[in-house]
C-alpha cells in the first residue's frame, strides 16, 4: 500500500534545477579540497545506500575542534568532498547508489562525532514528483496524492520492535524557499493520526488542515519539537498535512513518520473498542513478547476505551500505565460469580500494585479522555501460579453450573503440576478432565517432599456432587471433569510448595467375557470343609463354657455403668437439652468419666465409633451424637510423644466445617483445635460443636514426632447430618 501511494506522486525536480544545485555544491567542494592535502587521515565511518530520492548527511564535531575532518560522497558518477573542523554535510538528489566516508585525524574516534541524516529505505514513501504547495480549496477536484499509513499495532497484536516500524515514513524535498508540500491523509471520523520524528537540515513545520465545505487550519508542529502529535481525524472532512519552510532556506530535504489508527479495527474482533467491555471473553496477558496493551482515544469518542485482562486470585499485580494526555480512569475486578468490584475510580493514573481477591478472574480498565491520546497498559503476570492458573487455585468446588472457562483443566500427562499453599490458604482445588470413553485408571504421584495430602474426587457430571474419592491411590475415573484436592497438613506456618503428576494408567476397558455359574458343583465340598474347620472351634467353646457364663454374669454390672456414661454424654451434648448453654461443667465431668476407664472400656461404653483410624504412633476414634451438632473425639498415643499437636476438621465436598466450642476447654480457631503436647501412652476425649453445613467431615491430627512433622489422616470421612 505504501509503494502504490508513492507512485501517485507526479515529477518535481527538473534536470536543470538539479544541475544548478550540483554545480554549486561542486564549486564549494572544489574550494575545500586540497586545503590540507598532505594530512594522512583515517576512515572513521563509512556507509552506502541504493535508494533513490532526497539525501542528506551531516557529521558534527563533539569536541572543540576535530582536525582533518572530511566527508567524501560518491553518487551519480561524481565525487564530492567537504572539509571542516566543526561540521560537514552534503545534501542532494541521488539516482542509483550513494556511498560515503568520514575521514579525520587518527587520534579521533566515532564517539567524537554526531550524525544526522535523511537516507531513504525500501519501506519509505519517497516524493518523486512535486506536491501541491497549498491544500486544495473546497470544491476543487483532482487526483491528489495520499498516505494511508494504517497501523494494526493495537491491543497486544504487535511487539515493541514492530511498533517502531508501524505506519509509514515519508521523505520529501522543499527545493526552493517558495516550495511547500501538501499531502492528503486517508481515514475517517474516529481515527487517530500520529505524526512524529520530523527531520530536516533546516527548520520546517508541519501544518494540519481540515478540508470539507471549508478549509480550516487545525494546528502545526515544528521540526524543533521532539514530542509526537496526535490528531483526531475531522468529522465529515479530509485531513491534510502541509510541510512548509520556517526560514528562507532553498534546498531542504525532510522526513517525518505518520501512523493512522483505525477505530474500526481497534477491538479484538476488528471493531471499535467500547466502554465498558462488551465481549464474553477476556484477554490474556501472559505472553512472553506482547505482554502489554495499547490503544487510542479520539476527541470525538465520548465513551472511551475499556480493557479486560485475565488474572488470577490472591496475587499482587504490578501495573504499568502510560497516557499521552489527561484521562479519567476506573479499574474493576471481575469475580467468578460474575460480580464486579470497583477498586479505582476517576483517577488520572494507575496504582503501582493491585491485590486481587480470592475469586478474581479478570481486571478491567475503563479509560475516558477529552483529548486525543494514546494509552498503554502492561500487567505483568508471575509464571508461578497454581497448576496452570495465573494465580491461586480456588479453595472450594465450583457451583452447580459447573466449572467456568476460568478453571483451566489439567489432564493426565508426564508434565508435573505445581502450586503453593500458605497461611489462610490451606486448600487448592484443581479440575482435570478424563476423555477416554470408558474412563481412565489414574493416580497421583509426587516426587516432591511436601507436607500436603492429595485427593482424587470423582464427581457427578450433573450435580457436581462427590461420588467417590481416594487419597491419590489408583482409581477408575469415568469420562468428564473431576477434581484433585490438595490440602496442607496442619499447622501451616508459612509458604508450602507442592508438585504432583496425574499418572495415566490406561483406559478402563470392561471385560466382556461370558461367565457361567458352576458353584453348584462344589456344594458338597464346601459343606465338608466348613464342618471340618468349625469342629476345633466347637471343642474350644465347650471346654470354656463356664468362663463365658461367669463373664456374662460379671459383665452385666459393668454394662450398666457404661450405659450410664453414654447416657450422661448424650444428655449433656444433645441439641435438645434445655441447659446446654451453661452446662459445660457437666460435659467435662462426663468426658472425665471416660478418661477414668481404660481405652477398651471407653470404646465399649460409647459403642461402635463412626470412624476409627490407627497408625504406629496414634489411634483416632470419633462418635457422632445423634440429633446434635456434636462429635466425640478420642485420641490415644502409643510409645511416641506428640508436640505442637493440632486436630482439624474439614469437609471434602467444600462446604464449610468450623468448630464453635470445645470441651474440655482448649485453644481453637476456625476448624483447628490446638492440643499442644500428648505424652506417650495417654488418651484424651473431647467434645466438638460443629458449625456450617457439612454433610461429610474429614479429620486430621498433626504435630511433631521425634522432631519431624507427622499427620494422621483417616481415609474415610464421617457422615454428619446434624439437624
Amino acid at each position: 500500500m505504501k509503494d502504490s501511494k508513492a507512485r501517485l506522486f507526479p515529477v518535481v525536480m527538473g534536470a536543470a534545477r538539479l544541475s544548478s544545485i550540483v554545480a554549486v555544491l561542486m564549486l564549494t567542494v572544489s574550494s575545500l579540497v586540497g586545503a590540507n592535502g598532505d594530512v594522512e587521515s583515517e576512515i572513521i565511518f563509512q556507509g552506502n545506500s541504493d535508494v533513490d530520492g532526497p539525501f542528506w548527511l551531516e557529521f558534527s564535531c563533539e569536541l572543540d575542534t576535530c582536525q582533518d575532518m572530511e566527508l567524501v560522497v560518491w553518487t551519480n558518477d561524481s565525487q564530492y568532498r567537504v572539509m571542516d573542523t566543526h561540521l560537514v554535510e552534503w545534501s542532494g538528489i541521488v539516482n542509483g547508489s550513494v556511498s560515503w566516508e568520514l575521514l579525520a585525524n587518527p587520534s579521533l574516534v566515532m564517539e567524537n562525532f554526531a550524525m544526522r541524516s535523511i537516507i531513504g529505505e525500501q519501506s519509505d514513501i519517497i516524493e518523486i514528483s512535486d506536491l501541491p504547495d497549498l491544500v486544495p480549496s473546497p470544491g476543487q477536484q483532482g487526483e491528489w496524492a495520499s498516505i494511508s499509513a494504517s497501523s494494526d499495532c493495537q491491543l497486544n497484536r504487535c511487539s515493541r520492535s514492530e511498533i517502531l516500524s508501524e505506519g509509514a515514513s515519508f521523505i520529501g524535498i522543499l527545493d526552493t524557499s517558495a516550495d511547500d508540500d501538501a499531502i492528503l491523509v486517508e481515514g475517517d471520523n474516529g481515527d487517530v493520526v500520529k505524526i512524529s520524528n520530523i527531520q530536516s537540515p533546516d527548520s520546517i513545520s508541519i501544518e494540519y488542515w481540515s478540508r470539507s465545505v471549508s478549509k480550516t487550519l487545525m494546528g502545526s508542529i515544528s521540526s524543533s519539537e521532539s514530542n509526537s502529535v496526535y490528531l483526531a481525524y475531522p468529522e465529515d472532512a479530509e485531513l491534510w498535512i502541509r510541510i512548509v519552510h520556517s526560514d528562507e532556506s532553498d534546498f531542504s530535504p525532510y522526513r517525518f513518520h505518520l501512523a493512522r489508527f483505525d477505530d474500526e479495527n481497534e477491538g479484538p474482533s476488528g471493531e471499535d473498542l467500547g466502554n465498558p467491555w462488551i465481549y464474553d471473553f477476556q484477554l490474556t496477558s501472559n505472553s512472553t513478547s506482547n505482554d502489554f496493551y495499547r490503544g487510542h482515544i479520539s476527541s470525538n469518542d465520548q465513551l472511551g476505551d475499556s480493557l479486560l485482562i485475565s488474572t488470577g486470585a490472591k496475587i499482587s499485580l504490578p501495573i504499568i500505565c502510560h497516557f499521552t494526555g489527561e484521562v479519567a480512569l476506573e479499574i474493576l475486578l471481575h469475580e467468578l460469580d460474575g460480580e464486579e468490584e470497583k477498586i479505582v475510580e476517576d483517577s488520572n493514573q494507575c496504582p503501582q500494585n493491585i491485590e486481587t481477591s480470592p475469586y478474581s478472574t479478570g481486571i478491567e480498565f475503563r479509560i475516558k479522555s477529552e483529548q486525543v491520546i494514546e494509552w498503554e497498559i502492561e500487567v505483568p503476570h508471575s509464571s508461578s501460579g497454581d497448576g496452570v492458573l495465573l494465580g491461586d487455585a480456588p479453595d472450594l468446588l465450583w457451583l452447580e453450573t459447573g466449572p467456568s472457562e476460568f478453571w483451566s483443566l489439567l489432564s493426565p500427562s508426564t508434565t508435573p503440576y505445581s502450586g503453593s499453599l500458605g497461611i489462610g490458604d490451606r486448600i487448592d482445588i484443581h479440575p482435570f478432565e478424563i476423555v477416554d470413553s470408558n474412563g481412565s485408571m489414574v493416580m497421583i504421584r509426587s516426587d516432591f517432599e511436601s507436607p500436603v495430602t492429595y485427593q482424587i474426587q470423582t464427581l457427578s457430571q450433573d450435580s457436581w456432587q462427590i461420588l467417590n474419592y481416594t487419597n491419590g491411590t489408583v482409581t477408575s475415573v469415568p469420562p468428564g471433569i473431576h477434581a484433585i484436592r490438595v490440602e496442607g497438613l496442619s499447622p501451616i506456618l508459612g509458604d508450602v510448595e507442592y508438585e504432583f503428576y496425574i499418572v495415566y494408567l490406561g483406559e478402563n476397558i470392561p471385560d466382556e467375557g461370558e461367565y457361567r455359574d458352576l458353584s453348584h458343583l462344589f456344594t458338597n465340598f464346601y459343606v465338608l470343609i466348613g464342618g471340618l474347620m468349625l469342629l476345633p472351634l466347637a471343642v474350644v467353646l465347650w471346654w470354656n463354657r463356664s468362663l463365658f457364663l461367669e463373664k456374662k454374669n460379671t459383665r452385666s454390672g459393668f454394662e450398666i455403668h457404661g450405659i450410664k456414661k453414654l447416657e450422661l454424654l448424650r444428655e449433656r451434648l444433645s441439641s435438645e437439652s434445655e441447659n446446654l448453654g451453661g452446662d459445660n461443667e457437666g460435659v467435662v465431668k462426663a468426658l472425665s468419666m471416660l478418661g477414668d476407664s481404660s481405652w477398651d472400656e471407653a470404646l465399649y461404653d460409647l459403642g461402635e465409633p463412626s470412624l476409627r483410624h490407627m497408625t504406629k504412633q496414634i489411634e483416632i476414634c470419633s462418635w457422632v451424637i445423634p440429633e446434635s451438632r456434636f462429635l466425640i473425639m478420642g485420641i490415644r498415643t502409643f510409645q511416641d510423644m506428640w508436640k505442637l499437636t493440632a486436630l482439624s476438621v474439614s469437609s471434602p465436598e467444600g462446604s464449610t466445617a468450623s468448630i464453635a466450642k470445645v470441651s474440655p476447654e482448649h485453644m481453637f480457631e476456625n476448624n483447628e483445635v490446638f492440643l499442644d503436647t500428648l505424652n506417650p501412652e495417654t488418651k484424651r476425649f473431647l467434645s466438638l460443636e460443629i458449625t456450617g453445613d457439612p454433610s461429610l467431615i474429614e479429620l486430621e491430627v498433626s504435630g511433631l514426632v521425634n522432631g519431624e512433622p507427622l499427620a494422621a489422616v483417616p481415609r474415610e470421612a464421617i457422615s454428619f447430618d446434624g439437624d
